[in-house]
């Protein structure tokens, strides 16, 4: 009888459905760092195969590690954003704009230093400028994002005009080589420290959480989205001075774009752009040089671009998909 009641508890029992079992893998602790690595092995190995083992050498490895640096940048600027709930997708427009503040102000006074300084501040206060509408005037971010992206990339096309603004080629590959790994080491040990070390980035992950737990508890929100804008615009003015030292010029269309490679970044470096707890500042650059490695990869193999951005997309959604939120948790942001 017992034996017979047994069998049919465990008959009763509902089986955990393909959902419920991924709910359960994010879930556990080291999942947001070892999957997006184990991700971006995965890709490296299957490229260095079907390209015959040219993909793993050390002038691939060392171009798709360059090419990672502006975008991980703004990848890590904006995960401050995303933090928070919010979304902010002009960030490539926002850079292209302070790049060509930086090299105007270069053709004025052929200072590199001014030109660096200028880079950097012109991003923060555009990105101050993002931060103002949404906190000020209580506009959702991502709606903010779409007008600002085109109004940013109307001014960067008038600015540079039909030739390209250009740069002292020789200083700025004097500079790139040490500048840039130099800069990008320190602002990302500081993004590092700051988010996970600091009672900034423990509100900014509140925030994410449960914005309205967050309020009961005495956080202000609205200081803590200055305070993440704040460094996003750092990151994003950072981002501008590696563009100018790569390509000696800026032209009409730089920084189209960018804010999607941004977010795919974020997302395939295992973070959500819904934010949270689970949130961190390095998911941005791993996913960075994730996007590369298939950027990169796919071309060797001879696919056209339009393909490439196909499959991104679809990553991008599949993503967005296991990262979204589900009627069926409680009232709180979902988290990666």
């Amino acid at each position: 009888m017992e034996q017979i009641s047994q069998q049919a508890i465990v008959k009763d029992i509902p089986r955990l459905g393909l959902m419920d079992r991924i709910d359960i893998m994010k879930n556990k602790r080291g999942f947001p760092l070892v999957f997006p690595l184990s991700m971006l092995a995965l890709l490296a190995v299957i490229f260095h195969i079907l390209t015959g083992g040219e993909f793993l050498t050390l002038n691939v490895l060392k171009g798709v590690f360059n090419q990672s640096l502006i975008v991980g940048t703004m990848a890590i600027a904006v995960s401050f954003i995303y933090t928070t709930g919010n979304i902010d997708f002009s960030v490539g427009n926002v850079m292209g704009l302070a790049a060509v503040f930086g090299v105007m102000a270069y053709q004025v006074t052929e200072n590199m230093a001014i030109m660096i300084l200028v880079t950097f501040l012109s991003g923060m206060a555009l990105m101050m400028c993002n931060c103002a509408l949404g906190v000020i005037f209580h506009i959702k971010s991502a709606r903010v994002a779409v007008v600002a992206m085109s109004v940013y990339s109307a001014f960067t096309v008038f600015l540079v005009g039909a030739e390209p603004l250009k740069v002292d080629y020789k200083i700025c590959k004097v500079l790139e080589g040490n500048f840039r790994y130099i800069a990008f080491i320190l602002y990302f040990a500081g993004c590092i420290l700051m988010y996970h070390k600091t009672a900034i980035g423990r509100k900014l992950r509140f925030i994410g959480g449960n914005a309205v737990c967050a309020k009961q508890t005495g956080i202000n929100e609205n200081e803590s989205i200055v305070t993440a804008f704040i460094f996003a615009g750092i990151g994003v003015g950072l981002a501008g001075v590696l563009q100018i030292l790569r390509t000696g010029s800026i032209a009409q269309g730089v920084g189209t774009g960018m804010g999607m490679d941004v977010m795919l970044a974020t997302v395939l470096g295992g973070m959500s752009i819904f934010g949270g707890a689970k949130s961190n500042a390095y998911a941005g650059f791993i996913g960075a040089v994730t996007v590369t490695v298939l950027n990169r990869g796919l071309l060797m193999l001879g696919v056209s671009s339009t393909l490439i951005q196909g499959a991104r997309a679809i990553i991008f959604l599949l993503l967005v998909f296991m990262n979204s939120e589900r009627q069926s948790t409680l009232p709180s942001r979902q988290q990666f």
